[in-house]
């Protein structure tokens, strides 16, 4: 390259011109002198230009300590025995994701097998999910269209969450940082498709009639999958194939279009609200973790920000769904809820105040802390007026401190709050116990092989906790696990199980009709 590949100047005159010079050059560090230096030197003297557009200089491959690789050290890695034990998809993706071509990759087998969970597993997860309903309903999703302005609001968003990927992707591609474009792909896949789209869209699968709803989401779901495919065929082109053949029935991934953006499917506004409701949701559940509150115990009460009232009251029952909460409250007044303390971040304060930093220290003990933590944590300056000097605050010179009163959990995080309530009434309690109940029934049925739309009879031990639960909440058990009967029973064989801290014994029977 670029003269030999051609027999350049014997023969192939014409296509030499055309090509002539390469738009870009790959090659390793040690290259510079023998490679890439040459070329420069050889093209500079013959052709009085630059051989090459581009470089592309991709560093050294490292183990995971950082230390070059070497037969004396024992530290080499055998590319074909990782091809055997993981793939070539894997190793080539693992490769691309764990840092940009240009900076030394440390190589650490662990991080390969979580690539290869974390995307290939979540992929294919996705895809069985897929298939699975869809060759139930015996469904071509290819065969009918539901306008993307007739969908609901979750597909509008994925749809404009993908193009703005596909956006970003080939913005990356063009200026060679594969780095950020498959970091970017298995973000969407794990944290949009998987952990959101296909979650909150269940239900819709387990649709009997194909309504409307049902015909989007299978066209929804479709669409992705075949988008994903293609956007990852460059950088995995075996499971890509695989995916894409499966859903189209085409030739091949590699023959069709890469995917473009279509600007009048990215709608900002959804995405806004929708990635609002999202991280509310992780927050909600980071509280619930702290508090030591299961996702399957219901709470009274959730409070959020109230000045989002407005952008996303209507996503109200998607949030209580999430958070297993009964009320969502957007709250105007914090200090009913939560304490808040600012001083200096004397490491930062120290050295730019000098022998004022004390002064600022008492000035800020009373400031009004709540106006100044909401304004520093959105990302804005706040001024604080320190003897005639005005300071510009920002988080770097504050340290912030936020407790949560008796009685309620707050967590911050994305310029946002959540503060759940944390008392549990006997009520809820009750239904904690039956949520959890249907959880172990479900991993039951699955456990022992049954098919989804397999009916059973339930049978348990008895508890005056589990049989005040069951009596009460006995019609959501069974529509939830498609149970045509619960009973107590103290027959031989129950399986040992512990609901929310409560010890039973429980028994599935499948119902032959």
């Amino acid at each position: 390259m670029p003269y030999a590949q051609w027999h350049y100047p014997f023969e192939n005159k014409e296509k030499f011109d055309k090509l002539f010079p390469a738009d870009f050059i790959c090659e390793g560090i040690d290259q510079t002198r023998g490679w890439f230096y040459s070329l420069i030197a050889i093209s500079t003297y013959v052709m009085k230009k630059s051989p090459y557009k581009r470089v592309l200089v991709n560093d050294l491959i490292l183990d995971k300590y950082g230390k070059k690789m070497s037969k004396s050290r024992g530290n080499t890695v055998d590319p074909f025995e990782m091809f055997d034990k993981y793939g070539a998809d894997a190793l080539r993706w693992y490769l691309l994701y764990v840092s940009p071509a240009w900076s030394p990759t440390r190589f650490d087998e662990d991080g390969l097998k979580e690539v290869l969970s974390k995307y290939f597993g979540t992929v294919k997860n996705v895809y069985t999910f897929f298939a699975l309903y869809a060759n139930t309903d015996s469904i071509d999703p290819s065969e009918f269209f539901v306008e993307y302005k007739d969908r609901p609001e979750l597909d509008r968003w994925i749809v404009s969450k993908f193009n703005n990927l596909v956006k970003y992707v080939r913005e990356s591609m063009n200026v060679y940082d594969h780095n950020k474009t498959v970091r970017a792909i298995q973000n969407f896949v794990n944290e949009d498709l998987s952990n959101w789209y296909i979650r909150r869209s269940r239900r819709r699968f387990w649709a009997t009639e194909l309504t409307e709803d049902k015909k989007a989401v299978y066209n929804t779901t479709y669409e992705i999958l075949a988008g994903i495919a293609q956007l990852t065929a460059p950088f995995a082109p075996y499971l890509a194939e695989e995916v894409y053949r499966n859903l189209t029935g085409e030739i091949s991934v590699h023959l069709s279009y890469y995917p473009e953006v279509n600007e009048e499917l990215i709608d900002e506004n959804v995405e806004k609200r929708m990635d609002l409701v999202k991280d509310l949701v992780k927050l909600g559940r980071a509280s619930r973790e702290n508090a030591k509150i299961k996702v399957r115990q219901p709470i009274q009460k959730i409070h959020i920000d109230g000045k989002y009232q407005t952008l996303i009251e209507d996503l109200v029952p998607l949030i209580k769904e999430e958070l297993n909460v009964k009320e969502v409250v957007f709250e105007h007044d914090l200090n009913e809820f939560m304490d808040f303390s600012l001083k200096p971040n004397f490491k930062v304060a120290g050295p730019m105040l000098g022998g004022n930093v004390k002064t600022f220290a008492s000035v800020l003990a009373k400031a009004d802390a709540l106006k100044i933590i909401t304004k520093v944590q959105s990302g804005e300056k706040y001024e604080l007026d320190l003897n005639g000097q005005i300071i510009k605050l920002d988080d770097q010179l504050l340290d912030i401190r936020i407790s949560a009163k008796e009685g309620y959990d707050v967590s911050t995080g994305y310029n946002l709050f959540t503060i759940i309530d944390t008392n549990l009434t006997e009520e809820l309690i009750n239904e904690g116990y039956a949520r959890e109940f249907i959880s172990k029934v479900q991993q039951m049925r699955k456990n022992n092989g049954y098919e989804m739309m397999d009916r059973i009879k339930i049978l348990y031990e008895s508890s005056p906790e589990i049989d005040e639960a069951v009596n009460k909440y006995e019609d959501f058990i069974k529509k939830e696990t498609l149970a045509d009967m619960i009973a107590v029973s103290g027959e031989e064989g129950m399986e040992a199980q512990n609901l929310n801290g409560i010890d039973t014994g429980m028994k599935l029977e499948k119902i032959n009709k």
